[in-house]
């Protein structure tokens, strides 16, 4: 592998680890259904603009463009208990600040393995090759991540409190947690090798906001509000532009 895999895989454990770090301190400190669609609708903007910037991938279409703006709009209108309180004051919230720093992570990662897997499938010279790639990518980046949480939590007197925590009441879920997210990560890093534009990637990704919602409705029998219905049809239009793109 060359050298400059292996510092991109730095890189992403580190971006990787401010993701976790924000998104574990905004669950701590909000209601999980606003900081998740803030965590997972910024990227969305911000990996646009920067491969754009950057000139990452083919330019985004303009149906593109457009399915990605309603995706961050739905995002954005799903949490609200009503349209009455669409407003700035309704998302001052102590979570915020640390929602704002899970996007950023999701955004350094995701244009970091892109970049990796680039690399990568400049040394492959089969198809079936950028599979395994994408699989070692995968291996390599979870080892990564792995040592770099444990860095710091390590390092925090309250980070090693709390490990122990998990460790004695939980830690048969967070196992679980950490078995789905890698296999449904690696769904995302196999996907990178057919995208024309990374954007897309992190756009459609957002599929998982609208399906907990239904499943709240369905499983967990919470209330359809105006604002849930339409948040999940701007999600899921938002989508189809930006499969059709």
């Amino acid at each position: 592998l060359p050298p400059a895999l292996w510092v991109l895989l730095t890189i992403t454990g580190i971006f990787q680890t401010v993701y976790y770090v924000g998104l574990a301190g905004a669950y701590r400190r909000g209601d999980i259904s606003l900081a998740y669609p803030f965590v997972r609708a910024l990227p969305v903007v911000f990996v646009a603009a920067l491969s754009a910037l950057l000139s990452i991938g083919d330019p985004l279409s303009r149906g593109g463009v457009a399915g990605i703006t309603l995706v961050v709009i739905g995002c954005l209108v799903l949490p609200l208990p009503n349209f009455h309180e669409l407003h700035w004051r309704a998302y001052l919230n102590p979570m915020i600040p640390l929602a704002l720093l899970a996007a950023f992570g999701t955004v350094g990662y995701t244009l970091i393995d892109n970049q990796a897997l680039t690399i990568l499938r400049g040394l492959s010279s089969a198809s079936n090759e950028n599979t395994i790639f994408t699989l070692l990518f995968l291996a390599l980046e979870t080892k990564a991540t792995t040592l770099m949480l444990a860095i710091y939590t390590l390092t925090l007197p309250s980070e090693r409190a709390r490990l122990q925590i998990t460790w004695n009441n939980g830690r048969s879920k967070a196992a679980l947690a950490g078995i789905l997210i890698t296999v449904t990560y690696g769904l995302v890093l196999l996907a990178m090798n057919f995208a024309s534009n990374i954007s897309y990637i992190v756009a459609f990704r957002q599929l998982s906001i609208p399906l907990a919602a239904l499943l709240g409705f369905i499983v967990l029998k919470e209330p359809t509000t105006p604002p849930k219905i339409a948040g999940i049809a701007l999600v899921f239009g938002g989508l189809v532009l930006v499969g059709i793109s």
